[in-house]
């Protein structure tokens, strides 16, 4: 790498005033300020463009890793790292989709590391998080420019939502469910080419709500609402694995993918298989 390469990638550090903010109302008011940046468990930070930022507020004072239960809700703030949520709420329900999707995510120093919040934010492609919390018709409480509680359908739909706003938690129904998640990876640390998240609620063995989103796809984030039609009032016995695959219609695309024809036939067969998965689980 050249030193202009090199200079423009790592910026002059000294550049950059860092901030420790100790209160939301603190930290609102910084983000007032130009080209201000959140620092959570700084994994994004490592791979962006720093050289037009000015300032850093580091989140870790205001005490937002936390997990609780609430009558029918679980609330985690923005500061809670994905194996902070896989330990929480494993005591609570080991079977919880959040379990299920992030116990495997990434790698055990990134699970150490990765924020709720931060992951929200940015929505990377492969994020095992975002799959989950939309099937659980997650609610985000946000501070500064935008206050109080809004959909994260919302909050990922309008980018308004999101200038000089700041997660603060996130809130989510405690519901009994059985569910899948499929990573597809070549290897366990990979990050996944796209995944897939599928939240069933049953009722006498018949599936009374579906839940089904591939992340990863050509729209970034694909809700299978179709096959969710399709599902409900069914037994699992009932399903046929052709129709299933029918309504998958959905496009992987990414730097990584060499056979997108492929992908998108492997999508429609592990998304049936996720809701088997899920269904067999219940029993």
């Amino acid at each position: 790498m050249t030193f202009t390469r090199l200079c423009r990638k790592f910026p002059i550090m000294n550049n950059i005033k860092w901030y420790f903010p100790v209160s939301l109302a603190e930290t609102c008011s910084l983000l007032e300020k130009k080209n201000m940046v959140l620092h959570g468990g700084g994994t994004n930070l490592s791979g962006r463009e720093l050289d037009q930022v000015e300032g850093i507020i580091c989140l870790r004072k205001l005490e937002l890793d936390y997990v609780k239960k609430d009558k029918d809700m679980i609330e985690m703030g923005a500061m809670s790292t994905y194996t902070d949520v896989v330990k929480e709420l494993s005591a609570l329900s080991p079977q919880h989709i959040l379990v299920k999707t992030l116990k495997n995510a990434a790698n055990t120093p990134c699970r150490n590391r990765i924020t709720l919040g931060g992951s929200i934010a940015f929505v990377p492609k492969w994020s095992d998080l975002i799959g989950a919390l939309l099937s659980l018709d997650a609610r985000l409480i946000l501070a500064g420019q935008n206050e109080g509680e809004v959909k994260l359908s919302d909050y990922l739909e309008k980018k308004e939502l999101q200038e000089q706003t700041l997660i603060v938690a996130v809130r989510v129904k405690n519901t009994p469910h059985c569910s899948a998640h499929y990573r597809d990876v070549k290897t366990v640390n990979d990050m996944p080419l796209f995944t897939i998240t599928t939240l069933l609620e049953l009722e006498a063995n018949v599936i009374k709500t579906a839940r089904i989103y591939i992340v990863g796809t050509k729209e970034r984030i694909t809700h299978l609402c179709e096959l969710e039609s399709y599902l409900l009032g069914k037994s699992k016995d009932e399903i046929v694995d052709a129709r299933v695959q029918d309504l998958v219609n959905v496009s992987i695309v990414g730097s990584r993918i060499t056979d997108p024809e492929y992908m998108g036939i492997k999508a429609k067969i592990e998304t049936t298989r996720a809701i088997m998965s899920a269904l067999e689980a219940a029993v």
